[in-house]
């Protein structure tokens, strides 16, 4: 008698809707699997491309500033200059100004100055920003 029960209880679970229910919900669940494979493969090609195009738009800064440089370096400026660090001219009407050397050395054995008298113009940040507001010191 129980396997009879059992048998019925089975046939009565498993029964065509029930059966069409569950490839539904396989066919559901298979099909948002592989929307979610799809959408996670679209953000990582996604992040490539942009990834991609923040080099390529480095690279053509890059470009340009060669390009700059390039005609920087073609200039009658430069060539001036050039010439007159690595060849020592000067342009006509120009003297050159020998320095003597710095001859001013520190003392050794000076001691550093003390001054308790002098007040300190120094204030905190808060006293700072008083000052700044009020115009008073605090």
């Amino acid at each position: 008698m129980s396997v009879f029960k059992r048998l019925a209880a089975i046939k009565l679970y498993f029964n065509l809707n029930n059966a069409v229910v569950i490839v539904a919900f396989l066919i559901a669940a298979t099909w948002v699997w592989n929307t979610v494979i799809a959408i996670q493969r679209n953000f990582d090609l996604q992040q490539q491309v942009d990834k991609l195009a923040e080099q390529n738009a480095i690279l053509e800064l890059q470009n340009k500033t060669r390009m700059f440089e390039n005609k920087y370096y073609q200039s009658n400026e430069y060539l001036e200059l050039s010439a007159r660090e690595h060849l020592n001219k000067v342009a006509p009407g120009e003297r050159l100004l020998i320095l003597p050397p710095n001859t001013v050395q520190p003392a050794a054995n000076k001691q550093p100055v003390v001054a308790d008298d002098i007040p300190i113009t120094e204030r905190s940040n808060f006293a700072q920003w008083v000052y700044f507001l009020f115009g008073k010191k605090s």
